[in-house]
């Protein structure tokens, strides 16, 4: 049998879809000997003609009995290994192909774990070395420097930008197009779309120790893609995934920099950037923006009968509520305290010469005092339904400020304005109480 005729020098042979094949197969396993054919017939007449290792089949949905090239590649390769790789599409057939002869199927593209399993092989990353002699990635180019600092800028401001990197790898290895995927999303670089499924070299991108994604490049326009060209895509994949992990943590802190710790709302730093933004933008096509600040009544009182917790527990279920009462467009934040800032972005459009102020908002916060009178917060035992009430204040701009801090401050006077008048209403400046 073969086996019996195997040396340290036996080959791996790879047979059908070499263009994809050979060079996974040679970045995962050189320095062992690789031979490859580009067809079931190629393979069958090749076999025996030195000592084989392994063999690995390519997948080829142009063969129509794919049941007999598979029995006839079993006959001829004894003991050797005989394992078929197949896109996801047609992981049912590679299943039945296990009862022609089969002893393995590793779906396309193959990860390194998955073809030492199946093959019997040391891969390279486990033997712990590279092809014969270290492979040495050439030196980045001018061009290449330039967009690699571009992209740890952009990743130090916690931005994923794919179509750079997949550009920015192209043009390492002069390849037609580049693909990279990443956690569902796509970075395009090149003129075609078909590298999606056929791609000529596939590198993995690994995040945190866990596979996140790819590089998928389309043919080398100079002809093909050397050792050296694999080990630059490597190296740019071990590059990207610490992009990746990085803007990952940027995301992180500058989330939890504006992010209330307890409620888990906007902070008062991301009120102050969000109203920044928006007065900008109202300015421009002339719309207006409502400030609401709201707090909830005889907030001490409960603190000191049921203790700080069960406080700290109203205002995470307070934020909530109104959270889920309020519109995707709308910003719910924690200013301080027990007091809380919404912003109302009009959704009525730009505003006319003689308009009136805004009054969407009320179907909002009508909305809000219906809810709260239902909730019930178990922490505040007899007093758990119907008896936590709120007191809010509305300003407008630009009628009544033209910054995020005059808004507020105006819309802060009206809150005192609803105090005074006896607590669990609202007031809106210019317009005194409302029915709300």
């Amino acid at each position: 049998m073969i086996r019996s005729q195997q040396t340290r020098e036996s080959r791996l042979l790879v047979v059908s879809d070499l263009q994809r094949l050979g060079p996974i197969v040679a970045d995962c396993f050189a320095p062992q000997p690789i031979d490859g054919v580009h067809t079931y017939l190629d393979g069958i007449a090749e076999i025996p003609r030195a000592p084989t290792r392994a063999i690995l089949v390519g997948f080829d949905p142009a063969c129509r009995n794919p049941e007999s090239a598979i029995s006839a590649l079993r006959q001829v390769a004894g003991d050797a290994p005989l394992v078929l790789c197949c896109e996801p599409a047609y992981e049912p057939l590679g299943r039945r192909l296990l009862e022609h002869g089969a002893d393995a199927y590793v779906i396309f593209p193959p990860e390194p774990r998955d073809l030492e399993a199946a093959l019997g092989i040391p891969s390279r990353q486990t033997q712990n070395r590279w092809i014969e002699t270290p492979t040495v990635a050439p030196a980045a180019t001018p061009e290449e420097l330039a967009r690699l600092a571009d992209l740890l800028a952009r990743s130090a401001d916690g931005v994923e930008n794919l179509d750079a990197m997949a550009a920015l790898v192209c043009a390492a290895v002069d390849a037609e197009d580049a693909l990279i995927v990443h956690q569902g999303r796509t970075g395009r670089a090149g003129r075609s779309i078909a590298i999606s499924s056929k791609p000529a070299l596939v590198e993995p991108i690994e995040t945190d120790g866990r596979r996140s994604g790819q590089i998928r490049l389309g043919p080398s326009r100079s002809g093909g893609f050397s050792h050296e060209d694999s080990a630059k895509v490597r190296h740019y994949a071990v590059l990207f995934g610490r992009l990746f992990e990085a803007a990952a943590r940027t995301a992180r802190w500058q989330s939890l920099a504006l992010t209330d710790d307890l409620t888990g709302l906007p902070n008062r730093r991301h009120l102050l950037r969000f109203l920044e933004e928006k007065l900008t933008e109202a300015a421009s096509v002339r719309a207006p923006v409502t400030a609401l600040v709201f707090d909830i009544d005889d907030f001490k009182r409960y603190n000191d009968t049921y203790g700080h917790d069960a406080g700290d527990e109203i205002l995470v279920e307070v934020g909530k509520l109104f959270l889920q009462c309020s519109r995707r467009t709308d910003l719910v934040a924690r200013f301080g305290g027990d007091e809380f800032v919404v912003v109302f972005w009009d959704p009525e459009g730009p505003r006319t010469a003689g308009s009136q102020h805004p009054q969407g908002f009320l179907t909002i916060v009508q909305r809000f005092k219906q809810a709260l009178s239902g909730h019930t917060f178990s922490r505040l035992g007899p007093e758990a339904t119907g008896c936590l009430t709120i007191s809010g204040g509305l300003a407008h701009y630009p009628w009544q400020a033209s910054t995020p801090l005059e808004l507020i401050a105006a819309a802060d006077k009206a809150l005192l304005h609803a105090k005074e008048a006896g607590k669990n209403r609202f007031w809106v400046i210019g317009s005194g109480q409302v029915d709300a």
